[in-house]
Parts: structure tokens; C-alpha cells; sequence
């Protein structure tokens, strides 16, 4: 199956046009600095379930796009969010309909992609590695899992999306 990266440049709910073209930017840099191939990159995703894609972009990566994104940690995270916004979007139910402000646990507020005007149904946490092993995908896992904690009161579900660059793959599920 093919996930087109690009494809988060249309904009959701509660994503605009213009912060999924800055996501897609961050996730090209981040797979062009690993050398992946554009045309089609394997990208593993296990968790709930297990199932690999071909990622495909826009070769957009020059030098210009390299200096823009020089800080490799905001680089990551936003990359990371690009990829797990589209797992979610094609794993689950729910699709973007708000960023979460900060210190509430999780990153996006997900609700049904048909549901007008937008229910908060479930919380979306997503973190990005940009080298590591699956172990180290595992325990950011774990992490992130405890950090959606103090949101629990809220008795919505609670997803987890970790995305690794350089041999990409993604643990995505729901916290159970």
C-alpha cells in the first residue's frame, strides 16, 4: 500500500493547507537526510496492527530546504507528526480536528472524519526519532503512554504514534 506524504499538504479540520505543507517539509528533510528514496521508501508499522507502506514524496530536499530546517530536533518532531497524522488518518476512525494546547498530555484532539460540528472523540500523542533502534521506539512508547496519564480523567481513548527516520517505522496504537 502507498502513503503519499504530500497528501498532508491538503489540510484537515484542524490542520490548515499551510501547517501541513510545514509538516510534509520537516518529514522530506528528515527521510532525504537518511538518503530514502522518494519514489518509494518501505515504512513499518506495528503496534495494534502490523502492516508495512511505500512512503512516496515530492523530492522537494535542496540546500535551501536543508538550511530552513537546520535544528534537527524541531526538524524531527514535525516530521514525526506529518507520518503519524497519516497512520491515524488511515488506522483509525478519526481524523485532526484540534492541536491540544501544551501540558495536557497529548499533541491533537481526534474526532469522527464525518462528525459536523466536530465531537472531541479521542487524544493523539506523537514524538519523533530521528536515528534509532526499534528498542528506543519502544521505550519512547512506554513514555509516552504514562505522559497521556493526566489526560485519563477525560475517559476518551488515547493513541500513541512514534515515528523513527532512519530505517522508518512507526509504532502507532491505542493505549490500553
Amino acid at each position: 500500500m502507498i502513503l503519499n506524504i504530500k497528501d498532508i499538504c491538503q489540510g484537515l479540520p484542524g490542520l490548515s493547507k499551510t501547517s501541513g505543507a510545514h509538516l510534509f517539509e520537516g518529514c522530506v528533510v528528515c527521510l532525504s537526510r537518511h538518503n530514502h528514496n522518494p519514489a518509494g521508501t518501505t515504512f513499518s508499522i506495528y503496534g495494534d496492527e502490523e502492516i508495512n507502506y511505500q512512503i512516496t514524496w515530492e523530492n522537494i530536499f535542496d540546500d535551501q530546504l536543508n538550511r530552513t530546517w537546520n535544528d534537527q530536533f524541531y526538524t524531527t518532531e514535525h516530521g514525526a507528526v506529518c507520518l503519524a497524522i497519516l497512520i491515524a488518518l488511515k488506522m483509525t476512525k478519526y481524523t485532526i480536528i484540534e492541536k491540544s494546547p501544551r501540558k495536557n498530555g497529548f499533541d491533537y484532539w481526534l474526532g469522527d472524519k464525518n462528525d459536523i460540528p466536530f465531537q472531541k472523540k479521542a487524544r493523539l500523542e506523537i514524538s519523533g526519532i530521528f536515528r534509532g533502534t526499534e528498542q528506543d521506539v519502544n521505550k519512547r512508547y512506554r513514555v509516552k503512554i504514562k505522559q497521556t496519564d493526566q489526560s485519563d480523567s477525560l475517559g476518551l481513548p488515547a493513541y500513541i504514534g512514534i515515528v523513527e527516520f532512519s530505517n522508518p517505522m512507526a509504532n502507532f496504537g491505542r493505549k490500553k
